[in-house]
């Protein structure tokens, strides 16, 4: 059976991806998730799709990702300048297109342009050229979907392989674009190396957006500076990556603490109590992440995760593909972030 597929709505729509390996398998080792890492910020690069942060563990990865609708107006400058300013358009089919076939592009659009016909003509010729490329742009099923594409035909061929790679259609949920929200999301994903007990720490896992920050890789404390809703303009300001990271920091360990199991009995993953104290000395003070101890289902198979409204909403607009009959979203209990909700109950494993 196909997983849902429900889209946000909005300026900006935010979704947690998930996705893995077919059987789940462990199959990937330092040499595939390096791959991973590079064939993502590639995708990125060229479909405009914002990775906020990530993690790629043995046998699946996740990533929180921030598409611009196509109908807003900054998004919309953009997609004109990238029909309109040929070398603008060339320069992001570089980050997954060989020299090559860009070349061959570069003089398909050089020739449309030296014909002399008319000017709504040449626009025409030179959309009818570009379009395939733009309707990959700021498109979640095209970004995740070419990503794990190119990493299967990698794999197979390292491996001389074939068939599938993946288990089955990524899962995606919606997430409302509130920065607390966001926030907690990103730290679920930044921590789940230690709750698998690969590392007691989340800056030890290389392969995740929170260890990319810490190392001062732009593109993962941009991801943390927009979750926690801080103005990305001052990303190259020490004094506001140190706020910020000192507040993600905060949400992670006490997110990430050990916690008792339904026995009463400590979980061996996670901090310790010695580790939150001596970091509570540094003056850490306790957020709002108990969400992250309970619950961790909704955060992969909710559908969407958000306020009633946001939810009420999201089910509106994906009312046709949900195949229900009433419209009341699920509500996660004993959540202390507010009155948080899902689209799906997975109690009763009714869709609502």
């Amino acid at each position: 059976m196909r997983n849902l597929r429900i889209l946000g709505a909005g300026p900006v729509a935010y979704y947690h991806v998930i996705s893995r390996v077919i059987e789940r398998r462990f199959i990937f080792d330092v040499e595939q998730r390096e791959r991973f890492r590079k064939l993502m910020r590639q995708q990125e690069a060229f479909s405009g799709v914002r990775v906020l942060t990530w993690t790629c563990l043995s046998n699946h990865f996740h990533i929180l990702v921030a598409i611009d609708d196509r109908r807003a107006a900054a998004q919309e400058s953009e997609l004109v300048r990238l029909r309109e300013d040929d070398r603008h358009f060339l320069d992001r089919l570089k980050h997954v297109y060989d020299a090559g076939a860009v070349e061959e592009i570069g003089d398909s659009l050089e020739q449309i342009r030296a014909t002399g016909i008319s000017k709504d003509e040449m626009d025409g010729q030179v959309g009818r050229l570009k379009q395939p490329y733009l309707d990959r742009m700021y498109d979640l099923s095209a970004f995740v979907g070419e990503l794990k594409q190119r990493l299967s035909q990698w794999y197979n061929k390292v491996n001389d392989r074939k068939g599938p790679l993946w288990e089955e259609r990524f899962k995606s949920v919606v997430v409302q674009g509130e920065p607390g929200l966001l926030a907690v999301v990103a730290a679920y994903i930044d921590l789940n190396a230690v709750r698998a007990g690969i590392v007691t720490e989340p800056r030890q896992w290389r392969w995740c957006g929170y260890a990319e920050a810490t190392a001062a890789q732009c593109r993962s404390r941009d991801g943390l500076f927009e979750a926690l809703g801080e103005g990305i303009e001052k990303k190259r300001d020490g004094a506001a990556w140190k706020r910020v990271h000192q507040r993600y920091r905060r949400l992670l360990l006490y997110a990430g603490q050990q916690r008792q199991d339904d026995d009463g009995n400590l979980r061996a993953n996670g901090f310790t109590r010695e580790q939150l104290e001596r970091e509570e000395s540094q003056d850490f003070v306790l957020p709002s992440a108990e969400l992250l101890g309970h619950r961790l289902r909704y955060f992969v198979d909710g559908l969407a995760l958000g306020s009633a409204a946001f939810i009420g909403e999201t089910f509106e607009q994906n009312r046709s593909k949900m195949k229900v009959k009433r419209s009341r979203p699920a509500r996660i209990p004993k959540v202390p972030l507010g009155s948080l909700h899902t689209l799906t109950d997975l109690r009763s494993l009714r869709r609502a």
